[in-house]
């Protein structure tokens, strides 16, 4: 039983540190750059023993990129819990995301370099996948949307559509983070974001 445990365990912390080593070569050299020889010299081991685990390099990305989207999820259900409005859980969604970038930058990083780049990498069927598992990352703002709408606080919408909206707009709005000591030194980046939520959730109430 405790070989089995230590064998476990060994096959654990050694998928982890292929994962880190790929998303460590991904943000320094970009993901034609990145081959399974780089990814197994950082990890000390075989190009074999990598594909014991992976079957691709797009595999490895693939899940790294489902492994972003399952924290994300996370932090967005714990910030939504903590208050009770749907504009209140908009907004808390929205902050969550901005530390998760902050907090969870190698993650992020990750995340951003997949949503930003000007072309689809996945092979088709793998994006599918990937895609349809990042959907869920958008239920807690669909569940906010949805309720507010259905007590009257917000306008009938396409919920779905609009979260991705939502998501995509701060997304967007992090990228502004660079001219935080430049355009954005006197009025400051946090500022200005919660600005942007604000905005968003503005367009979404009824007014009374």
């Amino acid at each position: 039983m405790i070989t089995l445990k230590r064998k476990q365990a060994e096959r654990k912390d050694r998928k982890s540190a292929i994962l880190n080593a790929a998303r460590s070569l991904l943000l320094k050299k970009g993901y034609d750059a990145v081959s399974i020889r780089q990814i197994a010299e950082i990890c000390e081991l075989g190009a074999g023993t990598i594909y014991s685990y992976f079957s691709s390099k797009a595999e490895i990305y693939a899940t790294l990129s489902t492994e972003v989207f399952d924290l994300l999820h996370e932090q967005f259900k714990i910030a939504s819990a903590a208050v009770n409005s749907p504009a209140d859980r908009l907004h808390a969604i929205g902050s969550s995301l901005l530390k998760f970038s902050t907090q969870h930058r190698a993650f992020y990083d990750l995340l951003d370099y997949f949503i930003s780049s000007p072309r689809t990498i996945f092979p088709v069927e793998t994006k599918s996948r990937v895609d349809e598992y990042a959907m869920k990352v958008l239920d807690p703002i669909i569940d906010a949307i949805e309720e507010g709408v259905a007590t009257g606080i917000f306008h009938r919408v396409d919920s779905k559509q609009y979260a991705l909206l939502f998501l995509g707009t701060m997304h967007g709005v992090l990228h502004l983070r660079k001219l935080r000591d430049t355009m954005l030194a006197e009025t400051g980046f946090d500022g200005l974001y919660h600005q942007s939520i604000e905005s968003m959730i503005c367009s979404l109430r009824i007014p009374h």
